[in-house]
This record gives structure tokens, C-alpha cells and sequence, in this order.
């Protein structure tokens, strides 16, 4: 019998460049249910050590049921933002409403100071880390880095990635995983309607 318990689905995702690793990679969080393509939203434990791993939130920390809820709004919010952005659309309001309430609960604050200005959250734990990711993807809609972050194509897949290609064409997370599964697919595709013309 197929194992009903949900746990965190490694990252096989190529990173994207600097910091907008931390946002391709939080947009691509997501649990696997037993053997099942599907993707789920991450638990609060996935949540929490996505966090941890990346020095966000102590390690002591742990994150509600009211936390999770919110950083899955903002992680939708951004997801949606991504996809829509591949369509040639603009990002709808909610979504734009959703990732400025996170912000000012994280208290996004301007550093002018030093050799690199940056935005940074004032609260700490969850909230802190949230405003992170923010942080990092609003000052990436600024410099163009945005503009490269995609959402796969398989249909089972919610991940995102950062596409390299020289003419912006690329299509899924990872080659060796949806890209493969889709080549073979359609290989069988193919085979099939072969198969039934001949017949």
C-alpha cells in the first residue's frame, strides 16, 4: 500500500544566479506524497528546514500553522507573478497586495551603508525570513534578473528555474527529470499514432 505521508521533494533544479537562488529555490519548495509525480505545498517541517538550511531562522525556531499559512500565500503569490510574466501579463493585484502586506509585516527596511545597498527585514523568525525573499526578488524585478525565472511545463511540476538559454526558450526545471519524462512521452505519443495509422 502506497505510503499517504508527505515529505520534502529534493531540489534537483539548476540554482539562478546570486541571490535570486534564494527566491527560484523558495518558489520550487514543495512535498511529494509517497511515490506520486504530484506536487503539494510544503509542510510547516519543510518550511522550517528550507529556512534553517539557509540561515533565515533559527534552528531553535519552530514554525505555526498561522506562519506556514502566510509564507504560502507569499510563495503563491510570487509563483503567480513568475507565471503570468511568462504569459507577457502583468502581475495581478491580489498577488501585488499579498507580497506588499509580507513585506511591511517583515519591516523591509533601505541600507544605504557600505559596499552594497540592500533591503532588509527588521522582525525576526519567519516573518524576518519572508522579508528576505522579498527583498531579493523586489530588487530583482529592478535589475532584469527577474525576467528569467520560469515555471516548468510538465503540469505535475510547480517548480521554477532560471533560464540560461541564449534565445530564452527553455522550458523545463530540470532536463534529466520533467525534460526527460516529456521526451519519452512524447516518444510514446508518437509511437502510438504510428502504430494506429499503420494498423
Amino acid at each position: 500500500m502506497q505510503s499517504m505521508e508527505r515529505t520534502r521533494h529534493p531540489d534537483m533544479t539548476p540554482p539562478a544566479p546570486g541571490d535570486l537562488e534564494l527566491v527560484r529555490s523558495f518558489l520550487s519548495l514543495h512535498d511529494h506524497q509517497g511515490d506520486l509525480d504530484t506536487s503539494f505545498p510544503p509542510s510547516a517541517q519543510s518550511l522550517r528546514s528550507f529556512l534553517v538550511e539557509r540561515g533565515l531562522l533559527d534552528p531553535a525556531e519552530r514554525v505555526t500553522e498561522a506562519e506556514l499559512a502566510s509564507a504560502l500565500r507569499v510563495r503563491e503569490a510570487l509563483h503567480h507573478m513568475v507565471a503570468l510574466r511568462g504569459e507577457g501579463k502583468d502581475a495581478a493585484g491580489d498577488d501585488v497586495r499579498e507580497i506588499e502586506r509580507a513585506a511591511s509585516e517583515a519591516a523591509l527596511r533601505l541600507r544605504f551603508g557600505g559596499d552594497r545597498p540592500r533591503l532588509e527585514p527588521a522582525e525576526r523568525g519567519v516573518k524576518g525570513a519572508i522579508g528576505r525573499v522579498l527583498a531579493v526578488a523586489f530588487l530583482a524585478r529592478i535589475d532584469g534578473s527577474w525576467n528569467g525565472l520560469k515555471v516548468c511545463a510538465n503540469e505535475t511540476c510547480t517548480a521554477v528555474f532560471f533560464d540560461r538559454s541564449k534565445n530564452h526558450s527553455g522550458r523545463w526545471c530540470s532536463m534529466q527529470s520533467c525534460g526527460n519524462r516529456n521526451k519519452v512521452r512524447a516518444w510514446r505519443e508518437r509511437h502510438r499514432t504510428a502504430d494506429g495509422a499503420s494498423a
